[in-house]
């Protein structure tokens, strides 16, 4: 295609299992002025051969063979070939819906300068099932401002890359790239250099979050990503102690500036503020455990006042669960440390035994379900 307004760029590695379904899910898209670039890195299987019949195939399609380098070279080799006026990123083992390109353009048209995204989902039969016309006026939003987007950015859906409609210009014009020196979060430091960018150039903006499951995302075992991240769990907790000095005091003065621009977490979904309030007790144990390691005391009013017992009330009300919930009700400081050195570390009994006690003991005592996650 001559002049395509999306280029769709898929790193692909390692995944001639799933690639064909991925390209599959972009022949089909409803929109048709797409181009595609397919970047082969290194695969070692036939992954770069299923790249190269699709482009024989179909003339938007293209392929870049180059050496193995990882994700981030992947998607910046993609980017410097593409020509569209947006950027739509997607994993070659997931899928994305029919109508997914043209509801992200339909909402680009009608809120020009806006930052649009939509949810992702593990269930990849939703995507044939959704059946959405493409025009997004009907769907619910949920908007993000700029001091909100800081707290987006960190949500299930907020950090990927793989659910948004960047814009092509801006990201040339602000020299946007990613990371190619980042073993993990490289997608989150994207993302976050782009609202930089964005918000500096569009004062006044939004994050205008379409909620549609408009993304298929697999959890493949095999790819990269999820092979390090079982590697790098050798029985013991991966962190630079120098960095988390004076940790449980800077959490909590995060934890308080991100609730109030959520207004107290009400401007925030449930999809999303359940996991957003186990992540964030989960950093505390995190805290206390980092603090125990350094030799630190915590704040005094650690338990007392503040972020914890604000966290601990909203995970009550809402009856989300989390083993750490009745560990830190009870300030039980050091089960909390080795609740959370058993699961990061990836020795799980101590944690799993904990996670079956603490909502046994939860249920008994207040005669309802909590959420899992």
């Amino acid at each position: 295609m001559e002049h395509p307004v999306i280029s769709v760029i898929v790193p692909v590695y390692k995944v001639e299992q799933f690639l064909p379904a991925c390209i599959e899910s972009i022949c089909a898209q409803t929109f048709a002025g797409w181009e595609c670039i397919l970047v082969d890195d290194g695969s070692p299987d036939g992954s770069g051969a299923i790249c190269d019949a699709a482009a024989a195939s179909d003339g938007r399609f293209s392929v870049i063979h180059k050496q193995n380098a990882g994700v981030s070279a992947a998607r910046n080799s993609g980017m410097d070939a593409a020509r569209g006026e947006y950027f739509l990123f997607a994993d070659a083992d997931d899928a994305l819906a029919p109508d997914a390109m043209a509801l992200a353009l339909d909402a680009a048209g009608r809120w020009p300068g806006d930052f649009v995204c939509w949810r992702r989902i593990r269930e990849e039969a939703q995507l044939a099932q959704a059946g959405f016309a493409p025009d997004c006026s009907g769907l619910p939003q949920t908007l993000y401002t700029e001091a909100q987007s800081r707290v987006y950015m960190t949500t299930v859906d907020g950090h990927a890359v793989t659910n948004k409609l960047f814009d092509a210009a801006l990201i040339r014009a602000a020299g946007v790239r990613f990371d190619t020196t980042l073993a993990k979060a490289e997608d989150y430091v994207f993302g976050g250099e782009y609202l930089q960018a964005l918000f500096a150039a569009r004062p006044g903006a939004l994050v205008r979050q379409l909620e549609a499951p408009l993304y298929f995302w697999r959890m493949n075992l095999e790819s990269v990503s999820n092979q390090k991240a079982r590697g790098d769990r050798r029985g013991k907790v991966e962190w630079e102690p120098e960095e988390y000095r004076d940790y449980a005091r800077r959490l909590a003065q995060e934890y308080a500036e991100a609730s109030a621009a959520m207004n107290g977490w009400q401007s925030m979904t449930e999809a999303d503020l359940a996991p957003q309030l186990r992540t964030y007790l989960r950093r505390f144990a995190f805290a206390v455990w980092a603090s125990g390691q350094l030799g630190e005391t915590l704040p005094a009013d650690f338990f007392t006042a503040g972020a914890v017992p604000e966290l601990l009330g909203l995970l009550r009300r809402h009856r989300f669960f989390t083993p750490y919930y009745l560990l830190f009700r009870l300030r039980l400081k050091g089960l909390i440390a080795r609740c959370y050195e058993s699961e990061e570390s990836g020795r799980l009994t101590l944690y799993r035994r904990l996670y079956t006690l603490t909502y046994y003991i939860l249920f008994a005592c207040g005669g309802k379900r909590w959420q899992q996650a």
